[in-house]
């Protein structure tokens, strides 16, 4: 991870993705490898030039006007927060980061896309959604997988296994720093993402 939201972003965005990427010279679909943050520069393995249907091999396309991400793709929905519940192992005692609650305010987005369940259960972003609501908020864009049971408490231990080994092992102090780093990134504001991991769910 570096220390540029932006970058965090981008090859989490990108990077093994199968893409397509429009350039001035024609349409290029291959695997994304590298990235170029500063020059939008792309390494593609297993390209194909889609304008001419010449297969390329691996390729480096210095200048792309659009890279779109073709499978697998990161499924966003505006949800109402009465629609969302709590994981039922969350400890739901804790209060939101008041800076989460005032970029909620000021931009109508807490920094980074919940992950929630097809049925509103939320395994990723517990203090997001609070802050949202006490920010006055009725609706949330999240971010939406579809898993089983099994996979989702997995996944939920994953993304709080700081917590989870805090509260296994009495008088060891959480790495909050660790454990609340975002899942997506901050829009305008570089506000921290109030609670999970590192872990990525979609893209």
């Amino acid at each position: 991870m570096s220390n540029n939201p932006f970058n965090d972003t981008l090859d989490r965005a990108l990077r093994g993705k199968y893409v397509r990427v429009h350039t001035e010279t024609g349409t290029f679909e291959g695997w994304a490898d590298r990235v170029h943050h500063n020059r939008g520069s792309v390494v593609l393995h297993d390209a194909t030039n889609t304008t001419t249907e010449e297969s390329l091999g691996s390729v480096f396309i210095r200048v792309c006007e659009v890279v779109e991400v073709l499978k697998p793709k990161r499924r966003i929905e505006f949800v109402a927060l009465e629609d969302l519940s709590p994981y039922p192992e969350y400890d739901t005692d804790f209060t939101p980061d008041e800076d989460v609650i005032e970029q909620c305010y000021r931009t109508q987005f807490p920094g980074g896309f919940p992950v929630v369940r097809e049925n509103g259960t939320i395994l990723n972003g517990h203090k997001r959604v609070a802050a949202a609501e006490i920010a006055g908020l009725e609706r949330l864009p999240v971010e939406v997988i579809a898993v089983t049971d099994q996979q989702a408490a997995d996944l939920f231990r994953v993304a709080h296994r700081g917590e989870i080994e805090a509260k296994a092992e009495p008088g060891t102090e959480t790495d909050d720093t660790a454990t609340e780093e975002a899942t997506g990134s901050a829009e305008e504001t570089e506000v921290e993402n109030d609670d999970d991991s590192d872990i990525v769910f979609g893209y």
